[in-house]
């Protein structure tokens, strides 16, 4: 059992962080809309006991929960309204994709557990 259940307050963090995002760029008939959501999606999908059982699991997985959560106040007010504002919008969420992905690659191919995810 993890005693420092972090899983917790990444999945509110995550979901405060979907909620926020989806307010702040509503615009349901766009695809970029669906994947400025999804890391926070991700993060709220991985978020269970059952993914951060052990130290290792827990800090591998932490890690790009955090860079992504310090990118939520760019999205939400470092954004101004410009030609250029969106590849910087879609730099921020290729930036959170890439951290996720590979963190859950490292788990994959290099973190050898009984009851591997």
């Amino acid at each position: 059992m993890n005693i420092l259940k972090i899983y917790f307050p990444i999945k509110i963090l995550a979901l405060l962080s979907f909620v926020s995002i989806g307010i702040k760029y509503w615009e349901p008939t766009e695809v970029g809309f669906y994947l400025l959501l999804s890391p926070y999606a991700v993060l709220i999908f991985l978020s269970n006991a059952n993914n951060y059982r052990n130290t290792k699991l827990s800090a591998l997985r932490s890690i790009p929960a955090v860079l992504t959560f310090l990118l939520v106040p760019i999205l939400l007010f470092g954004i101004q309204s410009d030609a250029q504002a969106g590849i910087g919008v879609m730099f921020g969420l290729m930036i959170q994709l890439a951290s996720i992905s590979l963190a859950e690659l490292i788990i994959l191919l290099f973190v050898k557990d009984k009851n591997s995810t």
